[in-house]
C-alpha cells in the first residue's frame, strides 16, 4: 500500500520539543537549509559544542552517505540530523559507533508497529529488501589535551516519503515508514522516539558494548538476504 504523496511539509520539527527530548540535554538546532547536517556540527565541534549537541536539517543541499556518495534528503520529508559524542576514537570504540544508532532506528521503526526491519552491515536500515536509513560517522582525533577526540553521527532517515519523492534512480532502491506502513507520520513524534531508543543505546555502547554488539547481531538481515 503506498501512501498519498508526500510533496509538501506536513510538520516542521519543533526544536523546543526535540530539546526536551534530548537524553543529553544540551543544545539543538534545527535549520532551514545548510550544506549538511554533519558539516555544520563538525564546525561546532571544533569550536567546542558540548557532546549530546544535535543539529537538524529541514533541507540538505549537500548531503551524504559513506564514501561521500550524495544523499537524497528531500524538504521537509524525513529527519536529516547529526549528533556529536565526545569519547576517545580507536579501534574498539568505532564499531559500537557504527551500531548503536542502527539498533536505535530499527527499534523506533518497531515501536511505530513497521514490520520486516533490519540492518544491513554495517549500519544501513533496510524494510522489506529496500533501504530506509543510513548512517555516517566521521571522527576526530584530539590533537593536544584541550582538544578531546570525538564523533558526528549522521542519520538520514526517510519518513514521510512516496516512491515520487525520491530521484528516479533510488526508486527501486529506496523505500519510508510512510510507505511501508501505508500512512504518514508525525515527523516531531519520530524523532522523540528515536532520540530516546539513541540515548538508551549510546549508553549501552559505553556501558556494555558486549551487549549493544549482541543486540546489533539480533537485527542484522539473515545470512543470504538479497538486500
Amino acid at each position: 500500500m503506498q501512501p498519498a504523496q508526500a510533496s509538501t511539509l506536513v510538520s516542521a520539527l519543533e526544536g523546543g520539543l526535540l530539546r526536551t527530548a534530548s537524553p543529553w540535554g544540551a543544545p539543538v538546532q534545527v535549520l532551514e537549509e545548510t550544506t549538511s547536517s554533519n558539516d555544520e556540527l563538525l564546525r561546532l565541534a571544533e569550536e567546542g559544542a558540548p557532546a549530546g549537541s544535535l543539529v537538524f536539517a529541514e533541507r540538505q543541499t549537500a548531503g551524504r552517505g559513506q564514501f561521500r556518495r550524495p544523499w537524497a534528503s528531500a524538504p521537509g520529508l524525513g529527519l536529516w540530523f547529526s549528533l556529536l559524542l565526545r569519547l576517545e576514537i580507536n579501534d574498539a570504540t568505532i564499531p559500537s559507533l557504527s551500531s548503536f544508532a542502527a539498533v536505535a532506528i530499527v527499534e523506533t521503526a518497531q515501536a511505530l508497529g513497521i514490520a520486516n526491519c533490519a540492518i544491513k552491515a554495517p549500519n544501513d536500515v533496510f524494510i522489506a529488501g529496500r533501504k530506509a536509513a543510513g548512517i555516517l560517522i566521521e571522527t576526530r582525533t584530539g590533537k593536544s589535551s584541550s582538544r578531546s577526540s570525538f564523533a558526528v553521527v549522521g542519520i538520514g532517515l526517510n519518513v514521510n516519503h512516496a516512491l515520487p519523492d525520491f530521484p528516479p534512480e533510488l526508486q527501486p532502491l529506496a523505500t519510508s515508514f510512510a510507505m511501508a506502513s501505508g500512512s504518514l507520520h508525525d515527523r516531531n513524534r519520530v524523532a522523540v522516539l528515536l532520540l530516546t531508543n539513541l540515548g538508551k543505546n549510546e549508553r549501552l555502547m559505553r556501558e556494555s558494548p558486549e551487549a549493544l554488539l549482541a543486540r546489533w547481531n539480533e537485527l542484522l538481515l539473515p545470512p543470504g538476504d538479497p538486500a
